[in-house]
């Protein structure tokens, strides 16, 4: 079975990309400029954090899909690559060009140049976010199919020696901080969320999941809502450059890596039914776009808000992800399938669907 074909993945991944749409909503529900009646769920200290797990969130899902697909790869990495750059760099370029023409934050020829390399290359000890800023996390994708790619050539063991692969690094993360940023992307103990999905798809291949569903999803929400309500213990930046440094890797693993795996865990074999679930799993289908154009919406809107009347947080929260799903849908079906279309005329072999962002 594909990972696109496993129902579930798809409804995670709409989560995720959800949850990422609260976090940049209510920021700017704090601080944009769209007048608000209050502040969005003041009673939660650490929403906004929550909301930023969803990317924690696809990375244990890319650590479960590169291992189904490690499962069933040819053994060419330069290929594998290749593919991994055709399917998601292309619309990443594209949104990204068309963020650039709206943003009104400043532009640097580093955050710029990360359209197409993705990979900060040109950083030195100082990192730069890309100019479409939520691609900051397309670099650890691209920093763990480094490690696919070397797990491919593997004789034998191929998901072993990329959990091996995958562990090491980040544990070496922990105590070596190379002064270049891609490296420092490599070594960075927030690897270990993709181990983490390896984990998951090595239990849910050897039955685990379906015996252990019940108890490993209570498990993960239970951990979920301590986390959202009281924190567990050490407080979780935010900030993706607290991520690219290393500093938050090991916290945000703690806090929210393993309660979404044991959520994953929980959830992966469950069928799907229902008109609900294939609406869900459509909106999972077109997460890479939900992920990317969303900037876009918040761009126009630091144009045009002061001219919007107040708004009560609550509304302004809702129609912001229902925009924001409604476009990334448009993108997904009109742009981003036409592409890859495209790109598989010049290719002998499909551009697979092995990451949880694309």
């Amino acid at each position: 079975m594909s990972s696109a074909r496993i129902a579930p993945i798809q409804w995670l991944r709409a989560l995720a990309a959800t949850l990422v749409l609260v976090v940049h909503a209510s920021d700017m529900i704090d601080h944009g400029p769209v007048a608000m009646t209050g502040t969005f769920a003041p009673s939660i200290p650490n929403l906004s954090v929550f909301g930023a797990s969803g990317v924690d969130l696809f990375f244990i899902i890319s650590g479960f899909v590169m291992a189904q697909s490690l499962s069933t790869a040819d053994r060419d990495p330069w290929r594998f690559l290749a593919m991994r750059w055709l399917r998601i760099v292309p619309l990443f370029a594209c949104v990204s060009a068309v963020y650039m023409l709206i943003m009104h934050d400043p532009l640097t020829i580093e955050g710029a140049l990360m359209s197409i390399t993705v990979l900060p290359i040109f950083d030195g000890a100082d990192y730069h976010y890309p100019a479409l800023y939520p691609g900051w996390s397309l670099g650890f994708e691209f920093a763990f199919y480094a490690l696919v790619a070397i797990a491919i050539r593997a004789p034998r063991h191929r998901i072993a020696t990329l959990l091996a692969l995958t562990v090491t690094v980040a544990l070496a993360g922990t105590v070596v901080h190379p002064g270049w940023a891609p490296l420092r992307l490599l070594f960075n103990p927030l690897l270990l969320e993709f181990a983490l999905g390896i984990l998951v798809w090595i239990a849910w291949r050897r039955g685990i999941t379906a015996r252990l569903a019940t108890p490993a999803l209570v498990a993960g929400i239970v951990l979920l809502a301590v986390g959202l309500s009281f924190g567990l213990g050490v407080p979780v930046p935010a900030n993706p450059e607290f991520a690219v440094t290393g500093s938050s890797g090991l916290v945000r693993t703690w806090t929210w890596g393993i309660p979404w795996a044991l959520v994953v865990a929980g959830l992966i074999d469950t069928p799907p039914s229902g008109r609900l679930e294939r609406i869900v799993a459509r909106i999972g289908d077109a997460s890479y776009s939900i992920y990317l154009i969303h900037p876009c919406l918040l761009a126009l809107l630091w144009m045009v808000g002061g001219y919007l009347p107040t708004l009560a947080p609550t509304v302004f929260m809702a129609a912001f992800i229902t925009a924001s799903t409604l476009a990334g849908l448009a993108v997904h079906h009109w742009i981003e399938r036409p592409l890859l279309d495209r790109l598989k005329r010049y290719t002998r072999r499909p551009v697979i669907e092995v990451a949880a962002l694309a």
